[in-house]
């Protein structure tokens, strides 16, 4: 039977900081409380019934499950998350997949024990994990995982139709777009096929190329476009997130590239990092305070037991820079 130094070593905490936890007789921060129960299901540790219905049961937990929060996007969307939580009474545990296999079942654990009364997920699922999330109060964020799980997102078809348009209209020729790849498919994905299926339509020479979405520093994230701005050195046009689209920019100087003369480069989110840069870079911003209320008023209605939509889509915003044209 585990213990509850058992569970402090897991959760890499101290015995009183369990204690606390447990029993709701103070404080814990959110990232330490998350580990502790998420330690206590891996051991199988008993909590008592009673501390649990008087404490974890009392305080309703909402589990969300983000691929990595240090990237811009992720990390304001768990911010208004945990504020809008805030607002009405939740306590918000955040799980960083970081694509490790087992995370997402951790919160299922905690889901179907009751500790957590609902779930929002953007993460890649297994096959048995869906069936599991279809049977819980589940939303998810940009993945499609069915019918079953309503999806919250952006109108990425009208970001990538507006995306091709000012590339059309800055009078690209030969577009390169750089993407992420999912194992589970996002909406996010109808943003690149919009946008190369007009450019096409155009005839303006449209080549995608994918890198793992994985770990994506600001060192990384340069590496990733220097690789492929050196791959297809003769293209007049950049489309990608905003992380790549700022690190092509910084590119695009070191190479002594005119922007927007020679190259045009348009990212995608609107995240606080394009701040950065000079000039400005052109991009299509989400809505992320509103996409964050969206997930958490359907996750509430799901919890309820309300029937809700299939689908909910955000509008997005375009924001000219320096950048484009």
């Amino acid at each position: 039977m585990a213990t509850i130094r058992d569970v402090a070593k897991r959760a890499n905490v101290g015995v009183g900081t369990v204690s606390r936890a447990l029993n709701g007789t103070g404080y814990v921060a959110a990232d330490k409380r998350e580990a502790i129960f998420a330690a206590a299901s891996e051991l199988e540790y008993e909590i008592p019934r009673k501390k649990v219905q008087e404490t974890v049961f009392t305080e309703q937990i909402i589990g969300v499950v983000v691929p990595d929060v240090s990237l811009p996007f992720y990390g304001a969307f768990v911010k208004y998350i945990d504020i809008e939580l805030a607002n009405k009474g939740y306590t918000t545990m955040i799980y960083n997949s970081l694509g490790i296999q087992g995370r997402v079942a951790d919160a299922i654990d905690l889901a179907e024990k009751g500790i957590l009364k609902g779930l929002i997920v953007n993460a890649d699922v297994t096959g048995e994990e869906l069936k599991r999330l279809e049977r819980l109060p589940t939303v998810s964020f940009e993945r499609l995982l069915g019918k079953k799980i309503p999806l919250i997102s952006s109108e990425h078809k009208e970001g990538g139709r507006k995306v091709g348009e000012i590339l059309y209209k800055s009078r690209c020729m030969n577009v390169l777009i750089i993407t992420a790849k999912h194992l589970t498919k996002v909406y996010g994905d109808y943003r690149i096929d919009e946008c190369k299926k007009f450019l096409t339509e155009k005839g303006v020479k449209t080549t995608v190329v994918e890198y793992p979405v994985s770990n994506v520093t600001i060192h990384i994230a340069r590496q990733i476009a220097e690789q492929y701005m050196e791959m297809y050195h003769d293209a007049d046009g950049i489309f990608s997130e905003d992380i790549i689209a700022y690190a092509c920019l910084q590119n695009a100087k070191r190479f002594n590239i005119d922007v927007p003369r020679d190259l045009k480069i348009i990212g995608y989110d609107g995240n606080d990092i394009l701040k950065l840069s000079y000039p400005k870079v052109t991009t299509v911003r989400q809505d992320v305070g509103k996409i964050a209320r969206t997930c958490i008023e359907v996750v509430q209605e799901r919890i309820a037991g309300n029937r809700v939509e299939n689908e909910y889509f955000i509008p997005v915003i375009v924001e000219k820079g320096g950048t484009t044209k």
